[in-house]
């Protein structure tokens, strides 16, 4: 038992006299300074394991070092490839390629074949862009049984609507890090990254990112035809639609919003004189010619067209902008001078950013209350309007802070001065078409009305006889795009026409080209113009607006025989409520 008590000492002290041969107690200190508990970790595994740390101290400084070196120029080697060897296309989220890219990268199978993805109800950047992609699912389509057989039903296909509208699609985008996929047999990366310290995270909804798309090589041509793609790709999803845009303020950010995209309406649908409409449309085409603008530049004539639109409500001032919009196909940009978010670096900021070739449309401008604020000290030009405008402070009251005061509203909204000079100041944009609506053409200030900023005006009036019969013939007309009613039993593409006056009692079957072809036949299109000239004749002209008598005729809408009838009696009904409306401003204003 001495014996082995000895040895073990003797073994000990020669452990501790070899740590004393390879490390100083300078050194011991150094280590416990950067290593804290190296004296009690290195006693431990000398008394218990008879190790001695210190001897695999240089290999352990020599293995730290070498991964370190092996990091550094794996890193170095990275950069050097990525700067030379790799191609690499960021896009940013304010920007709508960030909507095209990500609405391409949901198509795609590898996307679906992801087991990284983000799950969600839309694939647009929410701080800009509206996703119209559920527009086309709103129920414009013929919907089928389980047989095939269109339901014409109401309580079954609102049965069916209802149901499938619980149900929003589900978009799957690839989540944030780097993926990789095939494109025209080459290997790209896709890369999403989120921007964590960016400052304007506290003025955004959605964190800010950015998505890299990445190829090996020096030629980015690859990268350009994807992009070009994702493009053809979005755009292609509106088809013929007008796309509308609104001008607004979110979160501190004034930008164009796209808010849907509509079929474009028939110009015939307007309710305007031939003449009129042909030379509105005709001075459009002739403005967006190539050598107009050329013609302009040459002379040194802004590039720069504009329209006014005036008459009673309801009469279609709106209805042909749209009508016009989608005859050209071009966006329709809406802008809200009423607002009282935007000002005039607002306002000017959004016509900048406006596209080459597009329709600006300000409705009711003379409800914009700023028809006679062209300066806010200047009453040279809008002193004759001043007892007009309802918005004028009382003199008797100097100090008064109230909300419809002058002063207040230059400070929170658009001045006509502002508004005058993003019309037609020096840094106007130029190419874009703007087109002006009120119902008080008085009411506007001379200067917004001279040639240069309103080179066309179109009045708009009460419907006239040949209008009205028009409006009867469209209404009652079978159409291409119709709603089709279908027999039942019958095969999914067999299809019974229409006339106005309700489903046709036929089991002939028709193909969609035959059906659009013979949509009305001449008994049936004799019949609908002889009720629309009776009609015509029974409505006085000249006296209702055609969004009145379309709002009647949309009561019969199946029954055309029925409004005929009934045309006498709405007619009544309608003198009775303009005249109560009259005697109740009468009483008003006493």
């Amino acid at each position: 038992m001495a014996s082995s008590t000895f040895l073990s000492t003797t073994n000990t002290s020669a452990a501790m006299n070899s740590t004393s041969q390879y490390m100083s107690p300078t050194d011991t200190a150094l280590l416990e300074a950067f290593i804290p508990g190296y004296s009690f970790i290195s006693r431990f595994l000398i008394s218990y394991l008879h190790i001695d740390l210190s001897q695999y101290i240089p290999y352990i400084l020599t293995g730290i070092a070498l991964v370190a070196s092996l990091r550094y120029v794996f890193s170095q080697a990275r950069e050097l490839i990525t700067k030379y060897c790799v191609s690499t296309a960021e896009i940013r989220l304010e920007d709508e390629v960030y909507n095209y890219l990500m609405f391409w990268m949901t198509q795609q199978p590898s996307t679906n074949k992801s087991t990284q993805f983000v799950a969600n109800t839309k694939i647009t950047s929410g701080a800009r862009y509206y996703d119209s992609d559920d527009d086309e699912d709103m129920g414009d389509e013929d919907d089928y049984d389980s047989d095939g057989n269109v339901i014409s039903n109401f309580d079954d296909y609102w049965a069916k609507t209802v149901a499938r509208d619980k149900f929003k699609r589900l978009r799957f985008t690839p989540r944030e890090g780097t993926h990789y996929f095939w494109f025209k047999g080459r290997l790209l990366a896709f890369a999403r990254e989120k921007e964590e310290n960016n400052n304007t995270i506290s003025y955004m909804r959605f964190v800010p990112e950015r998505l890299f798309i990445s190829c090996l090589g020096r030629d980015p041509t690859i990268l350009k035809d994807l992009l070009l793609e994702a493009q053809k790709a979005w755009v292609t999803r509106d088809g013929s639609s007008t796309v509308i845009y609104r001008g607004q303020k979110n979160s501190g950010c004034t930008d164009w919003t796209r808010c849907m995209a509509r079929p474009p309406r028939p110009l015939s649908t307007v309710v305007l004189d031939h003449s009129q409409k042909q030379s509105f449309i005709a001075d459009i085409k002739e403005y967006l010619h190539p050598r107009t603008r050329r013609w302009y530049s040459n002379r040194g004539i802004p590039y720069r067209r504009g329209y006014l639109l005036h008459g009673p409500p309801g009469t279609g001032k709106t209805s042909l902008c749209f009508a016009a919009s989608g005859l050209l196909g071009l966006p329709l940009y809406l802008l809200n001078l009423s607002s009282k978010s935007l000002d005039e670096d607002d306002l000017m900021s959004l016509f900048q950013e406006l596209p080459r070739r597009c329709i600006v449309l300000l409705e009711d401008v003379d409800c914009a209350g700023i028809t006679q604020k062209r300066a806010p000290n200047a009453s040279d030009e809008s002193t004759p309007d001043k007892p007009k405008n309802s918005n004028t402070p009382n003199p008797q009251t100097p100090g008064s802070s109230k909300p419809d005061d002058p002063t207040i509203v230059d400070k929170q909204g658009i001045t006509l001065s502002g508004l005058l000079n993003v019309i037609d100041g020096v840094a106007a944009s130029e190419g874009r078409i703007l087109i002006m609506t009120t119902n008080h053409p008085e009411k506007l200030d001379a200067a917004l009305l001279r040639p240069g900023r309103v080179d066309m005006s179109i009045a708009f009036g009460y419907a006239q006889t040949a209008d009205i019969r028009e409006l009867f013939s469209s209404i009652y007309s079978t159409l291409e795009g119709d709603l089709r009613a279908v027999r039942r039993n019958g095969p999914k593409n067999g299809t019974a026409k229409t006339n106005g006056a309700g489903p046709a009692k036929t089991s002939e079957k028709h193909s969609p080209s035959s059906s659009s072809s013979s949509c009305s036949t001449p008994t049936i299109s004799a019949r609908i113009v002889k009720l629309a000239d009776d009609f015509a004749a029974l409505i006085p002209a000249g006296q209702f607006t055609a969004a009145e008598i379309q709002g009647f005729l949309l009561n019969h809408k199946a029954d055309p025989e029925g409004a005929v009838e009934g045309v006498q009696g709405w007619l009544e009904k309608t003198e009775v409520m303009r005249r109560e409306r009259v005697e109740k401003a009468a009483l008003e204003e006493a």
